[in-house]
């Protein structure tokens, strides 16, 4: 009897873990983090209403994949991204999700394209509003939309591995709301790629946009 409880408590204990883990990397992934910012358990505890043990468990596991940086002090940080760094993601990025909208344009279905296109006209909205959090939030979901119906799980865990690490970054797009507004073309274009079913459109209309944000981010950065 004490072991089976001993048992329960630890599946309740991982999955309280895993959720805190999953909501934290979204969070980075979508840039509601911005780049050197620092976060401490304690603050992360009580704002997800857990004791400090899972949030900490969290933020060792996204220290593991890069996402954060420990500080001698206990607490996390965002770090901050390097040009080299930077360029590297960005080429890397460009490649591997293109390859996921070919793969997607194959299977993707009518009901997941209308939901892209919903997620699109809620980014726009974000657009018009210069709404950074909410561009930022509806854009993952977009490309995720994408990449999550190529039914390619290796693929899609990689893309998911390179976003936790870039997701910060993004933020430094809301300083031209005229290039946020032009990089929505490439998503139209991805649009109707998948509708028409031509990969190399799809393929190149993603390809496309994470080079030409890219390209808008690194002159930023490193001016």
């Amino acid at each position: 009897m004490a072991d089976s409880a001993v048992g329960i408590r630890e599946v309740r204990r991982d999955t309280l873990r895993t959720r805190v883990y999953e909501q934290l990397r979204s969070a980075i992934m979508r840039g509601s983090f911005e780049p050197g910012q620092a976060l401490t358990v304690r603050g992360l505890a009580e704002a997800f209403g857990t004791s400090p043990t899972p949030v900490r468990e969290a933020l060792q596991q996204l220290t593991a994949e890069n996402a954060l940086a420990a500080e001698p002090n206990k607490s996390y940080r965002v770090p901050l991204m390097t040009g080299e760094r930077f360029v590297d993601l960005r080429d890397v990025r460009a490649a591997l999700e293109g390859l996921a909208a070919r793969k997607a344009t194959r299977v993707i279905t009518e009901a997941q394209i209308r939901k892209l296109e919903q997620i699109n006209e809620r980014m726009l909205r974000a657009i018009a509003k210069k709404d950074k959090k909410g561009y930022l939030a509806t854009n993952e979901l977009f490309h995720f939309g994408i990449y999550e119906a190529a039914q390619a799980p290796i693929l899609l865990q990689t893309i998911r591995s390179l976003w936790i690490q870039i997701g910060p970054t993004l933020n430094v797009l809301f300083n031209d709301i005229n290039v946020v507004e032009g990089l929505n073309d490439y998503h139209a274009a991805a649009l109707q790629a998948l509708r028409d079913g031509d990969e190399e459109a799809a393929a190149r209309a993603i390809s496309q946009d994470i080079l030409a944000a890219g390209a808008f981010i690194e002159k930023e950065t490193t001016e």
